[in-house]
């Protein structure tokens, strides 16, 4: 069992390291993402506590959106394999589909917590100053908030035959979920409305440990922080396992 994951996850692995311009390109969104807003909104946004200015406090949100960019699209390997016939060798084949699943997840999760890792590696090129013990333990947090992501790709890509199926489904539901974050602002002072739906949101979470993780401002308890992001790992690897084992090659 967990040498049929290994093989399926550094299968995985093997692809994304060799796709050397991807990763160049998903580098380039998050430092696009931090120099245009650090920079642009230095001087309007205030950020509470002492010591930290707008870039620094974007880091966390930017690598949480790294890793929710990189790890649902990951699952889209679910379409690609189902187009060019590996998967119905899987499907077929005399393994668990939970293993499949595990895998996949595991895969999706280290891709994002990755180039979050190179993300904030290099941040502090553009002025960003934070704990890097911190940034080390919130990496761990994105890792099982990368699980979370790639599983409910992997949910909506088992009822999908198209790559474009798949691409207007997510990008549907990666806007919303990475904007009403607080990944980009801080969540003191947003309407009633706005806040309530910030707080349904699992990637907030995930947001405020990191950031609190890497620049000492949070809103939740770590421990809240850490049991809704795995809580909802949880839960979500048991809707695409669900999903996967219903689907047909």
């Amino acid at each position: 069992m967990v040498d049929l994951v290994f093989a399926l996850w550094r299968r995985d692995m093997i692809k994304f390291l060799r796709d050397r311009q991807n990763i160049v390109a998903s580098l380039a969104r998050p430092f696009l993402w931090l120099f245009a807003l650090g920079f642009g909104l230095r001087g309007s946004v205030r950020v509470a506590g002492a010591g930290h200015d707008f870039v620094s406090f974007l880091v966390p949100g930017i690598a949480a959106m790294t890793v929710l960019f990189a790890a649902m699209f990951a699952a889209i390997s679910i379409v690609w394999d189902r187009e060019f016939g590996f998967l119905k060798e899987l499907l077929v084949a005399p393994v668990p589909r939970g293993a499949i699943v595990a895998a996949k997840m595991a895969a999706g999760a280290t891709m994002g917590t990755l180039e979050a890792a190179l993300m904030m590696a290099l941040a502090p090129l553009l002025g960003a100053r934070f704990h890097p013990a911190g940034a080390a333990l919130g990496l761990v947090l994105l890792l099982v908030f990368g699980m979370a992501v790639n599983a409910l790709g992997i949910a909506i890509a088992s009822g999908m035959k198209t790559f474009e199926g798949f691409g207007g489904v997510v990008n549907f539901l990666i806007q919303p979920i990475f904007f009403l974050s607080g990944a980009l602002y801080p969540v003191d002072g947003i309407p009633h409305a706005l806040r309530v739906v910030v707080l349904l949101n699992p990637m907030s979470y995930a947001v405020d440990g990191v950031r609190g993780l890497t620049i000492g401002i949070h809103h939740f308890p770590y421990a809240v922080d850490v049991a809704v992001v795995v809580v909802t790992a949880v839960v979500v690897a048991g809707l695409a396992t669900r999903r996967f084992q219903r689907m047909e090659a």
